[in-house]
C-alpha cells in the first residue's frame, strides 16, 4: 500500500485549482531503481516507495524525469549493463501502461501526454561512469530514450570529478574538474540533444562545464549552500551561473541536504525555494524531489500525492501564481519540451528540448547557442 501522509491542514482551494491548473513536472526520482530491485510495477508501489500512478494522480504530478542510477560500488564491472537493465523496466512499465503512461523524448510531447491525461516521463541517467567511458554507449541509452545525464555522481569517474571524492568542500577532485575527454562527453551530449546535468558534480567540474557548454543546464536535484553547507549544494554564485545558461535548479527534498538535521518539514523545504527564488528569479527553480531516492521525507511531503502542499506553501510564502506555476513545471517544460510553438502535433523527428542541435532559438531557451563559448 502507498506510504501514509502525515495529516496536515488542507490545502485550500486556490492553492489546489492552481496545483491542477499547472503542469506539474519533476526534475528527478529514482523510481525505476526501486521497480527494478523491488520487482513491482508503477501502477501501484508497496510500502516504503514515493511515486506510482495512483499517487501522481492524487499529487497531480504530470511529468516526471526517471532517472537510471548505477551504484559505482554495487555495480562496479558493469555499469552500462545495469542502464540496460533499467532501461528495460522503464520499458516494461512503458508496454503495460500505454493509456497512463508515455515516453517523451521530442518537442512538444510532454504538453500532449498531459492533453491525453498521461504521466510523460523523460529518461535520465545518473552518473556519468555509466557510460563507462565510451561514447558509443553514450548514443546506445540516447536512442533508446534517455536525454538527460549527470555527468558524476558522488563518485569521481575517468573524465569528471564528483563532489564526494573532492574533499569535505566538495571542490577539486583527482582531475581538477573536467578532462578532454569529459569536455568531449559535454558536446557529444548536447549534440545528441541531451541535457547536461550538474548536479552532484565537484566545484571545478562545475566551472569547467560552464566554459565549454552551449546550451542551458540543469543541476536536477540540489539545494542552496547558503542555507546548508553541504557539497552536493550549489552557492549562490553557481546558481547565478546556472540561470545565466537559461538552465535550472531543482530544489532536492532530502532532509539531509535541507537541514543540518536527520528531519526536516515542509517548511524546510520552502525555505530553499524562498532562496534559490530570491538569488537566480522564477524563470530558473523546479522541483528536484529525489522521489524514491530519500531515505526519509520531509514532513509534509511524504511521496507525491503531497505536493500540493507545496504549492500551497509557496503561495502561502506570497509567491505569486504565475510565478508558483512556472516552478512547479514551466521552467522544466522549456528546457525539455521547447516552446509553446513546438507543440504542433506533428512528428518531426528532431530531439527535445535545450539540447537540440537545431536553430539558435528552435529550444526555446534563453541562454541557448550562447555566443563566444568554445
Amino acid at each position: 500500500m502507498p506510504t501514509t501522509s502525515t495529516p496536515l491542514a488542507p490545502v485550500p482551494d486556490a492553492a489546489r485549482r492552481l496545483h491542477e491548473r499547472a503542469l506539474v513536472f519533476d526534475a528527478h526520482a529514482d523510481t525505476l531503481t526501486e521497480m527494478t530491485d523491488r520487482g513491482y510495477g508503477i501502477d501501484a508501489g508497496p510500502a516504503g516507495t514515493h511515486l506510482d500512478l495512483a499517487r501522481c494522480a492524487g499529487g497531480t504530478l504530470d511529468a516526471q524525469i526517471l532517472t537510471c542510477f548505477v551504484h559505482p560500488a554495487d555495480h562496479a564491472g558493469g555499469y552500462a549493463d545495469r542502464v540496460r537493465a533499467l532501461l528495460d523496466t522503464a520499458d516494461a512499465q512503458l508496454s503495460a501502461w500505454p493509456e497512463r503512461l508515455t515516453l517523451c523524448t521530442r518537442p512538444g510531447e510532454i504538453r500532449r501526454a498531459h492533453r491525453a491525461g498521461k504521466l510523460a516521463a523523460v529518461l535520465a541517467i545518473e552518473g556519468g561512469h555509466g557510460i563507462e567511458n565510451d561514447l558509443d554507449l553514450l548514443r546506445e541509452f540516447h536512442a533508446r530514450g534517455v536525454r538527460t545525464m549527470t555527468l558524476t555522481w558522488n563518485n569521481s569517474n575517468e573524465w569528471a570529478d564528483g563532489c564526494g571524492d573532492s574533499g569535505p568542500q566538495g571542490d577539486e577532485g583527482p582531475h581538477g574538474g573536467l578532462t578532454a575527454r569529459g569536455c568531449e562527453v559535454v558536446a557529444a551530449m548536447e549534440e545528441l540533444g541531451m541535457v547536461v546535468d550538474v548536479s552532484h558534480v565537484a566545484r571545478t567540474t562545475f566551472d569547467d562545464v560552464l566554459a565549454v557548454a552551449r546550451r542551458p543546464l540543469l543541476a536536477s536535484h540540489s539545494c542552496a549552500r547558503a542555507l546548508r553547507d553541504h557539497p552536493r549544494n550549489l552557492h549562490d554564485d553557481q546558481l547565478r551561473a546556472l540561470a545565466a545558461t537559461g538552465g535550472v535548479i531543482g530544489v532536492n527534498f532530502f532532509p539531509w541536504f535541507l537541514v543540518d538535521a536527520k528531519t526536516a518539514s515542509l517548511d524546510d523545504v520552502l525555505d530553499h525555494f524562498d532562496h534559490c527564488l530570491a538569488v537566480v528569479g522564477s524563470e530558473h527553480v523546479a522541483l528536484g524531489g529525489d522521489y524514491d531516492g530519500l531515505p526519509s521525507t520531509p514532513a509534509g511531503l511524504e511521496d507525491v500525492s503531497c505536493l500540493p502542499r507545496l504549492t500551497a506553501g509557496l503561495l502561502r510564502r506570497g509567491h505569486p501564481p504565475s510565478t508558483v506555476e512556472k516552478v512547479l513545471g514551466a521552467n522544466l517544460l522549456r528546457l525539455f519540451d521547447g516552446d509553446a510553438d513546438a507543440d504542433t502535433g506533428a512528428d518531426t523527428g528532431a530531439d527535445t528540448g535545450a539540447g537540440a542541435d537545431t536553430s539558435a532559438d528552435a529550444s526555446g531557451v534563453p541562454g541557448a547557442n550562447r555566443p563566444g563559448v568554445a
